[in-house]
Protein backbone atom coordinates (compact mmCIF):
# COMPACT_ATOMS: atom_id res chain seq x y z
CA UNK A 1 0.00 0.00 0.00
CA UNK A 2 1.45 3.53 -1.07
CA UNK A 3 1.63 6.63 1.00
CA UNK A 4 -1.73 8.17 -0.47
CA UNK A 5 -3.57 4.78 0.59
CA UNK A 6 -2.37 4.50 3.56
CA UNK A 7 -3.10 8.18 4.24
CA UNK A 8 -6.86 7.71 3.43
CA UNK A 9 -7.05 4.37 5.48
CA UNK A 10 -5.61 6.39 8.20
CA UNK A 11 -8.44 8.41 7.99
CA UNK A 12 -11.07 6.12 7.73
CA UNK A 13 -9.80 4.51 10.68
CA UNK A 14 -10.29 7.49 12.74
CA UNK A 15 -13.55 7.94 11.78
CA UNK A 16 -14.67 4.84 13.19
CA UNK A 17 -12.53 5.30 16.22
CA UNK A 18 -14.49 8.52 16.70
CA UNK A 19 -17.83 6.90 16.22
CA UNK A 20 -16.74 3.44 18.67
CA UNK A 21 -15.55 6.38 21.27
CA UNK A 22 -19.79 7.21 21.68
CA UNK A 23 -19.12 10.55 19.24
CA UNK A 24 -22.53 12.30 20.08
CA UNK A 25 -20.96 15.81 18.70
CA UNK A 26 -20.23 14.68 15.38
CA UNK A 27 -16.42 14.77 15.61
CA UNK A 28 -16.20 12.33 13.36
CA UNK A 29 -17.58 15.13 10.53
CA UNK A 30 -13.98 16.50 10.79
CA UNK A 31 -12.83 13.48 8.83
CA UNK A 32 -14.95 14.75 5.84
CA UNK A 33 -14.60 17.42 3.45
CA UNK A 34 -16.73 20.53 3.65
CA UNK A 35 -18.26 19.63 0.53
CA UNK A 36 -18.81 15.95 0.76
CA UNK A 37 -21.28 13.87 -0.43
CA UNK A 38 -22.97 10.89 1.43
CA UNK A 39 -25.49 8.30 -1.03
CA UNK A 40 -27.55 6.21 0.53
CA UNK A 41 -29.56 3.60 -0.83
CA UNK A 42 -32.87 4.76 -2.23
CA UNK A 43 -34.70 1.57 -1.01
CA UNK A 44 -33.81 2.72 2.30
CA UNK A 45 -36.41 5.24 4.05
CA UNK A 46 -33.70 7.40 4.18
CA UNK A 47 -32.45 7.16 1.12
CA UNK A 48 -30.98 9.79 -1.30
CA UNK A 49 -28.27 12.17 -1.60
CA UNK A 50 -26.91 13.98 1.04
CA UNK A 51 -24.31 16.99 0.00
CA UNK A 52 -22.34 18.59 2.76
CA UNK A 53 -20.31 17.44 5.95
CA UNK A 54 -23.17 19.02 8.20
CA UNK A 55 -26.03 17.51 6.06
CA UNK A 56 -24.22 14.20 6.31
CA UNK A 57 -22.94 14.29 9.63
CA UNK A 58 -27.17 14.60 10.72
CA UNK A 59 -28.14 11.99 8.60
CA UNK A 60 -26.05 9.76 10.41
CA UNK A 61 -26.64 10.62 13.23
CA UNK A 62 -30.24 10.33 12.28
CA UNK A 63 -29.60 6.76 11.15
CA UNK A 64 -27.79 5.79 14.18
CA UNK A 65 -30.30 7.39 16.49
CA UNK A 66 -32.91 4.71 14.81
CA UNK A 67 -31.30 1.99 16.73
CA UNK A 68 -29.99 0.59 20.22
CA UNK A 69 -27.46 -1.80 20.75
CA UNK A 70 -26.16 -0.48 17.58
CA UNK A 71 -22.43 -2.31 16.63
CA UNK A 72 -20.02 -2.54 13.81
CA UNK A 73 -17.14 -4.82 13.25
CA UNK A 74 -14.65 -3.98 10.64
CA UNK A 75 -13.28 -6.79 8.96
CA UNK A 76 -10.60 -5.00 6.30
CA UNK A 77 -10.29 -2.02 4.42
CA UNK A 78 -9.01 -2.05 0.76
CA UNK A 79 -7.36 0.57 -0.87
CA UNK A 80 -6.21 2.25 -4.47
CA UNK A 81 -5.54 5.75 -5.06
CA UNK A 82 -8.22 7.78 -4.14
CA UNK A 83 -10.79 5.05 -2.96
CA UNK A 84 -10.93 3.15 0.09
CA UNK A 85 -13.42 0.09 0.48
CA UNK A 86 -14.30 -0.78 3.89
CA UNK A 87 -16.09 -4.33 4.84
CA UNK A 88 -17.90 -4.02 7.99
CA UNK A 89 -21.11 -5.96 9.90
CA UNK A 90 -23.23 -3.82 11.25
CA UNK A 91 -25.88 -4.95 14.09
CA UNK A 92 -28.11 -3.56 16.64
CA UNK A 93 -32.08 -3.36 17.69
CA UNK A 94 -34.81 -1.37 15.83
CA UNK A 95 -35.39 1.51 18.72
CA UNK A 96 -39.26 1.50 17.64
CA UNK A 97 -39.56 -1.90 16.65
CA UNK A 98 -37.54 -3.97 18.56
CA UNK A 99 -36.60 -6.10 15.81
CA UNK A 100 -32.98 -7.23 15.57
CA UNK A 101 -30.66 -6.52 12.12
CA UNK A 102 -27.38 -8.41 11.38
CA UNK A 103 -25.41 -7.92 8.23
CA UNK A 104 -22.89 -7.19 6.22
CA UNK A 105 -21.58 -3.78 3.98
CA UNK A 106 -18.82 -2.31 1.77
CA UNK A 107 -18.36 1.37 1.66
CA UNK A 108 -16.97 3.34 -0.77
CA UNK A 109 -15.00 6.31 0.29
CA UNK A 110 -13.53 8.99 -2.10
CA UNK A 111 -10.59 11.26 -0.89
CA UNK A 112 -9.28 14.58 -2.00
CA UNK A 113 -6.77 16.37 -0.09
CA UNK A 114 -6.96 14.03 2.92
CA UNK A 115 -10.30 15.04 3.60
CA UNK A 116 -13.05 12.25 2.44
CA UNK A 117 -15.51 13.60 -0.11
CA UNK A 118 -17.68 10.72 -0.60
CA UNK A 119 -19.12 7.93 1.28
CA UNK A 120 -21.14 5.01 -0.43
CA UNK A 121 -22.11 2.41 1.53
CA UNK A 122 -24.12 -0.96 -0.01
CA UNK A 123 -25.82 -3.07 2.47
CA UNK A 124 -25.97 -6.93 1.13
CA UNK A 125 -29.84 -6.77 2.79
CA UNK A 126 -31.26 -3.87 3.17
CA UNK A 127 -34.30 -5.32 3.65
CA UNK A 128 -33.49 -6.48 7.33
CA UNK A 129 -32.43 -2.80 8.12
CA UNK A 130 -35.71 -1.54 7.15
CA UNK A 131 -37.79 -3.95 9.07
CA UNK A 132 -35.59 -3.33 12.03
CA UNK A 133 -36.86 0.27 11.15
CA UNK A 134 -40.17 -0.06 10.94
CA UNK A 135 -40.91 3.10 10.57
Amino acid sequence: MGEQEAANVAVVKRFYAILAEGDRDGAYAACMAEDCVLHEAASLPYGGVYPGRELMKATLSGVTDSFDLFTYEIRNYLAGGDEVVVHLHMSGVGRKSRKPFSLPVMELWRFREGKAIEMRPFLYDSAALIAALDL
